[in-house]
């Protein structure tokens, strides 16, 4: 976060600073509140850049045979750019990192769950899973690998289904 405060900074001083140069450069003919203008568009300049680069950065940063499972896209008050086109601010995936095991007869897949969410300060949420796949439902898991909820239905034709259960 402080990365993005300082390209912020940094952003709206490099735009104010061309500006300024410009007024100078055409002896005052220009007039000075072009300096701030310029520099508050800079730092939106920044921020926009920075809200639609968010994405593809975080793909990028994923290992191989991760299948993301859905994007969000949200508009806010704080990024007026976002009701015009909206960034992907959450998405979710699973890795290729599973287990297949049969208990009772029943195909079961014991799985992670990754959320990703951008806020002020990235978060990343973890959950464990085990999906029948004959049922077609998951139960929670909790850190001692105990069910810690009730078992929830799941799409059979949904991505999820289909790629863990051959």
């Amino acid at each position: 976060m402080i990365w993005n405060l300082i390209g912020v900074l940094i952003s709206g001083l490099s735009m104010g600073g061309i500006a300024a140069l410009l007024v100078k450069i055409s002896r005052k003919r220009l007039p000075r509140w072009i300096i701030p203008i310029t520099a508050g568009l800079g730092m939106f300049g920044y921020l926009m850049y920075y809200d639609f680069a968010w994405y593809g950065w975080k793909q990028s940063q994923l290992p191989d045979g991760v299948t993301i499972l859905e994007e969000q896209r949200n508009s806010t008050f704080f990024r007026p750019w976002s009701y015009v086109t909206p960034a992907v601010n959450y998405f979710s995936f699973i890795d290729d990192d599973y287990r297949r095991f049969q208990q009772n007869g029943q195909h079961l897949i014991q799985y992670y769950y990754y959320e990703m969410f951008h806020e002020y300060k990235d978060r990343l949420e973890t959950t464990l899973y085990i999906m029948n796949c004959e049922e077609a439902e998951q139960v929670q898991l909790d850190e001692n690998r105990s069910v810690a909820g009730q078992p929830e239905p799941i799409e059979r034709n949904g991505l999820l289904h289909r790629t863990l259960c051959p």
